[in-house]
């Protein structure tokens, strides 16, 4: 046997390559850390040192559902605009609304690095939310009859359906103890939009009904809320160049509920294409487009589009509002008289009597400014040539996006921003001290050429609905010690939360 030392030379080589190899890593490390919190273009603007270094921070507080809050909390720190990675500068002003999304030529293309909606492409395939813009013009010029006024007033009685569903199912449910109605608003807006997108004439939609409604036990919302967390594993596979592996990253759950979202899509539109006499459904105004046909695989990630960004924000919002509502009593009493002294009966609150609602119209605008549905920014990348954002000349390439939480609640845009005050969305007295808020701040649907296709869907839905409980119910919060709005965590949409409250049939 050869002596132990004949094999210390390779040991001592083997490990002096190791140290040299980890010393070059740390020293590139240590290189990239000097240049980017001291030369790189962005390095004068303001925003905690440690997240200029690296995307690292981001992606922490993006896995603990805590990267909306902490971006906020970041803006009021620091100001109206901050860098928050490397690369990417966020802001909270309405001028920069304007100038990143409602800017067309040359446009702020949306964002395929991983800082925003994620993964980009299914099978080669872009959806709506991550289209070019070429491609997402062709796809909105497709859907937009879906979503005219002619069309929602067409499909009026379908949305009165399932709002009389949604308050048969209360009045049982009410005696039986405290109910979850954020539950209750993701089953009636997931029925409203599956509906709206493909079913036969009895519906509004998808091929068959949902029927969420009278089957409330419903694991698909699960899978819903489970696919809404698996984008975090997405986004921080594209930064770091690791979707080859991402199957390894990516727990079971998230991986299942993708899966599982994306088959019951390409399922719901096979079964409306196999329909017989569908009515003037979503489907119908996009097979009827002559000018561009589309495959089962564009007709598919469009469902699937629509049932997340459909169902979740509308659910969100009155979710949002009802407890709000009951956080803010007078504001609570103020809305229900309204309610009930315009309307004389169940039968006359409609698409067109509640946009008389000011109050109520004025209730969910400020709730969509507290707590907007996408708590998140709408990341965009400025043109190659620059471009000149809130009188600062920003890189061509740099990430760039406005916060919709960290905007809306700003002092900068808002006066007493933290407080819910619908009174400033009415038509203010001289000398109020909300005459000077800037609504644009607040963009819950969005801006420009990309802003929500489905805003009109959304209004009618939010204001029928929340008109018809107010009418009939009176409501309580079953647990007022618990601090709700606090333990939300935030994955690009809101993290559902039960909502326990006491429903009380309102007296005759």
């Amino acid at each position: 046997m050869a002596p132990i030392q004949a094999y210390l030379p390779s040991v001592t080589s083997r490990n002096f390559l190791l140290g040299l190899v980890l010393l070059l890593i740390v020293r590139l490390v240590v290189i990239n850390v000097i240049y980017n919190l001291f030369f790189h273009p962005l390095s004068s603007y303001p925003g905690p040192k440690l997240w200029a270094t690296s995307r690292l921070p981001w992606n922490y507080f993006n896995f603990r559902g805590r990267l909306g809050w902490r971006i906020r909390d970041l803006h009021k720190q620091y100001g109206p605009v901050i860098r928050i990675a490397p690369n990417e500068l966020s802001y909270t002003t309405s001028s920069a609304w304007r100038k990143i999304y409602g800017q067309r030529s040359p446009e702020f293309e949306k964002a395929v690095d991983g800082r925003g909606i994620a993964p980009v492409e299914i099978n080669g395939k872009r959806a709506l939310m991550t289209e070019t813009s070429d491609g997402h013009a062709r796809l909105r010029k497709a859907i937009n009859p879906a979503f005219s006024e002619r069309a929602l007033r067409d499909q009026e009685k379908y949305l009165q359906a399932h709002s009389t569903t949604l308050l048969t199912q209360l009045f049982k449910s009410c005696n039986e103890g405290p109910v979850d109605m954020a539950k209750w608003y993701n089953l009636l807006s997931y029925d409203v939009i599956t509906g709206k997108f493909i079913i036969p004439s009895s519906q509004l939609a998808f091929g068959t009904t949902a029927n969420c409604l009278n089957q409330a036990d419903q694991p698909h919302l699960q899978v819903l809320g489970n696919r809404a967390k698996s984008v975090v594993f997405f986004q921080f596979a594209l930064q770091y160049g690791l979707m080859s592996v991402l199957q390894f990253l990516t727990p079971k759950y998230a991986r299942e509920a993708r899966r599982k979202h994306l088959a019951l899509s390409a399922a719901k539109v096979q079964a409306r294409l196999q329909a017989k006499n569908p009515g003037k459904d979503f489907m119908y105004y996009i097979l009827e487009n002559q000018e561009e046909k589309f495959s089962s695989l564009d007709l598919t990630l469009l469902a699937s589009t629509f049932i997340v960004a459909g169902s979740n924000t509308t659910a969100d919002t009155m979710t949002g509002l009802t407890y709000l509502l009951l956080r803010n009593p007078d504001k609570m009493e103020c809305l229900k008289k309204e309610i009930r002294s315009m309307f004389r009966s169940k039968e006359e609150i409609t698409i067109q009597s509640t946009v008389h609602c000011r109050y109520l119209t004025a209730c969910l605008e400020e709730s969509m400014r507290m707590r907007p549905a996408l708590c998140c920014s709408l990341a965009r990348t400025v043109p190659d040539n620059g471009e000149v954002i809130d009188g600062e000349f920003v890189p061509g390439g740099t990430g760039v996006g406005v916060h919709m939480l960290a905007a809306a609640h700003s002092e900068l845009n808002f006066r007493r921003p933290m407080e819910f005050i619908p009174e400033r969305w009415l038509e203010l007295p001289p000398g109020s001290e909300f005459a000077n808020d800037d609504k644009g701040g607040s963009q819950p649907f969005s801006h420009g050429l990309r802003s929500c296709a489905g805003k009109a869907l959304a209004w009618a839905e939010m204001r029928i609905t929340m008109a018809k409980l107010l009418w009939h119910f009176d409501f309580e919060l079953a647990n007022p010690e618990e601090d709700w709005w606090n333990k939300q965590r935030t994955y690009l949409i809101w993290e559902r939360l039960p909502l326990k409250v006491d429903l009380k049939p309102r007296a005759a």
